[in-house]
């Protein structure tokens, strides 16, 4: 097969591999970033944080798990189960989580958002 045809055969598989690889190194370096949190309040909500993001990868991810037998329908559903636990015990600190970035007002005054 020419080498063309070949990357279009895997091209698919190839980006697959490379959000996942992605999705790899951002969860590394929220963990990194969360150890040198001395403020264990701050610590454990960004420790929620990093499993809602880790949970909400598989979740999204879950076809893929099922189809090539890395889960079970039972897990992807327990999965779903702590995405939504976490989504619940993270909403008192949301505001605080989003005022965290410091969106400027003319941004947050933008016609999109309306």
């Amino acid at each position: 097969m020419e080498p063309y045809d070949a990357f279009n055969v895997v091209q698919h598989q190839m980006i697959d591999v490379a959000q996942a690889y992605l999705e790899r190194i951002v969860l590394e370096q929220i963990q990194l970033a969360i150890e040198s949190v001395k403020d264990v309040n701050v610590k454990e909500i960004l420790s929620k944080l990093c499993h809602l993001y880790a949970l909400a990868q598989i979740e999204k991810n879950k076809g893929w798990y099922l189809e090539d037998g890395y889960m079970e329908a039972v897990k992807t559903k327990a999965i779903r189960k702590m995405v939504n636990q976490l989504c619940w015990d993270i909403r008192p600190d949301a505001v605080s989580l989003v005022n965290a970035f410091d969106i400027p007002e003319s941004c947050l005054a933008a016609p999109i958002l309306r």
